[in-house]
């Protein structure tokens, strides 16, 4: 199985009523974003970040955390790539995907990243602007 989300070719007929169109489309769009987010990537990034506080020196912690996060967004894509079905479209997915996870880890992590330009409210609104957007992208391509 992929783990590529592709937008089923479209089945709406004109006898179908409203409500059963409108239902199929908002569970078409749940899926799709539960297919963005590289959910073995977040969880190894989630265990990294709750052992950092951990380290002794006080003063690699930070610099532990953003390594993780460029390390974890450069594999991303990278991890998506293998994982994706031959001769399937993926550029678009790849991006979006790796674009998901640094809004992500900015909103869950922003403190310890970026500790001078990290603030709840900005990351917030980003989750949010990311997600109306993203649901405008064609993943087929």
């Amino acid at each position: 199985m992929s783990r590529l989300f592709y937008e089923p070719k479209s089945s709406i007929t004109p006898t179908r009523s409203f409500e059963s169109r409108a239902k199929n489309a908002n569970l078409q769009y749940a899926e799709k974003i539960a297919k963005l987010v590289p959910s073995e990537i977040i969880a190894a990034y989630l265990a990294i970040v709750g052992l950092i506080p951990s380290i002794r020196y006080e003063a690699l912690q930070g610099w532990v955390s953003l390594f993780t996060f460029i390390l974890c967004l450069g594999i991303t894509p990278l991890y998506l790539n293998l994982q994706a079905e031959k001769q399937k479209p993926k550029r678009n997915h790849l991006i979006t995907s790796t674009i998901a996870f640094a809004i992500w880890a900015y909103a869950i992590s922003g403190s310890s990243i970026l500790p001078g330009f990290y603030d709840s409210a900005i990351a917030s609104i980003l989750i949010i602007l990311f997600s109306l957007v993203s649901g405008l992208i064609p993943l087929n391509r």
